[in-house]
């Protein structure tokens, strides 16, 4: 998570077409609906120039995938970049707080991204991310029984979407479940200054949040070194094992801050996500109530349909032709997940919410190749928990009608904030 650089990512020379102007991420309109837009510019200009973002935007599944694994060329190290530059107030917080988040994951290249993948992912294997099913379930029905009791109508995120995927999180890595308000805010505030336009008032008070999570991070780490106990944090201690050959303190401390949004946040915008769809679809919810589909189903359509991470970014390293266009070195790339997902040429009738298609593991909602989430195997579980339970015991639930649907306007992450049902 690289806060701290200033370069501003402008290229001359580049085309300006119709498309150019028609595509605006935070436009009210596109942001109730990016798909619309999406559809109409997949099909009129898949690949073009956007000077909102200085970047070219790719739209087109077999584009995007083929982007998304050629790691030679596509380098991920802007992943995670601001999309304006901080300004120097914003920038002083970071820096008097030590902020040093080193690429990890999400954000790295070859080959230290082959290093940091197989320590980390080494104690985050199968067997422990199926331990967490029993407490997965058990924390979806504790989060209903306050629901049922409740008065009607009730905020599903509120009461089911928002809280889940951080507690189980929290058990995974080893954190007090108390802090989920806090760190859920933390959360919040990264979207909006890594893929929204904050003033500078506004950075700077992003930018102490940010410090403070990383403080929470290292804090963290330096609990489990001299209080080890049954998690995943403690677990990469103990595999370090003093050596940081192997990874820095720091860069546990690092990976546990990325985790602490990527691991919840996503998520629960998944969660949020494919109620909304399911509930907008009464066939298939019924179909889910009767067993006619599994949970499993349904959340993998859920991800391919309105997936929680929209957009992801690339540098490019080398000149390059992509669909005819010739993109030079230096150039950045928005490639539209949320696009490629409903490509026509990928999926059969892709704007029907369809649980069962045959095709739904071509969907890149988690990143493909050696971007592939390391989290997907847990998101999947906990998505395919709070679906089964949900529709067990509210087979009558429904959605408020009429309701404002909100999400926060950003460039890369769609969440439902707020869905108003009853039983």
């Amino acid at each position: 998570m690289r806060l701290l650089i200033d370069e501003a990512a402008v290229q001359t020379g580049a085309p300006i077409t119709p498309a150019s102007a028609q595509f605006d991420p935070f436009a009210p309109d596109y942001v109730a609906d990016p798909y619309a837009k999406l559809r109409t510019l997949r099909e009129s200009e898949p690949i073009f120039y956007s000077p909102e973002l200085s970047a070219w935007v790719v739209t087109r599944h077999e584009t995007v995938r083929n982007v998304i694994r050629d790691v030679a060329r596509f380098s991920s190290s802007i992943v995670s970049d601001p999309l304006r530059p901080m300004c120097p107030n914003a920038r002083k917080v970071l820096q008097d707080a030590a902020f040093n988040v080193p690429p990890l994951l999400v954000n790295n290249d070859p080959p230290d991204h082959s290093r940091v993948r197989r320590f980390m992912g080494t104690p985050f294997q199968i067997p422990r991310l199926n331990a967490l099913e029993p407490f997965t379930r058990e924390t979806v029905g504790l989060h209903l029984d306050r629901m049922m009791a409740g008065p009607q109508p009730a905020d599903l995120v509120k009461g089911l979407t928002w809280d889940v995927p951080a507690l189980v999180l929290f058990k995974l890595i080893g954190i007090p479940a108390s802090d989920v308000d806090r760190v859920k805010g933390w959360a919040e505030s990264r979207v909006a200054l890594t893929s929204g336009r904050p003033s500078d008032d506004e950075q700077v008070r992003l930018a102490r949040g940010a410090a403070e999570f990383y403080q929470y991070s290292l804090a963290l780490v330096e609990d489990k070194l001299r209080h080890p106990t049954d998690d995943y944090t403690s677990d990469l201690i103990r595999l370090r094992d003093g050596d940081d050959a192997k990874a820095s303190l720091n860069e546990i401390a690092g990976h546990v801050f990325n985790l602490l949004f990527a691991g919840h946040e996503t998520t629960s915008s998944a969660a949020a996500n494919t109620f909304l769809a399911l509930l907008q679809n009464r066939e298939q919810w019924q179909r889910l109530c009767a067993g006619e589909i599994k949970a499993s189903q349904v959340a993998e359509e859920g991800l391919r349909f309105e997936p929680p991470v929209q957009a992801r970014r690339r540098l490019v390293k080398q000149d390059v032709e992509l669909e005819g266009h010739k993109i030079p070195a230096g150039s950045k790339l928005f490639i539209m997940v949320a696009s490629a997902n409903r490509d026509p040429q990928r999926f059969e009738e892709p704007d029907q919410f369809c649980p069962g298609r045959p095709d739904v593991q071509q969907h890149l909602s988690f990143g493909a190749g050696i971007h592939l989430c390391m989290g997907a195997p847990l998101a999947r579980q906990e998505l395919s928990v709070m679906l089964d339970e949900v529709s067990r015991r509210m087979p009558g639930l429904r959605m408020v009608p009429d309701q404002a649907l909100l999400y926060t306007p950003n460039t890369s992450f769609r969440g439902l904030r707020k869905l108003l049902v009853s039983w």
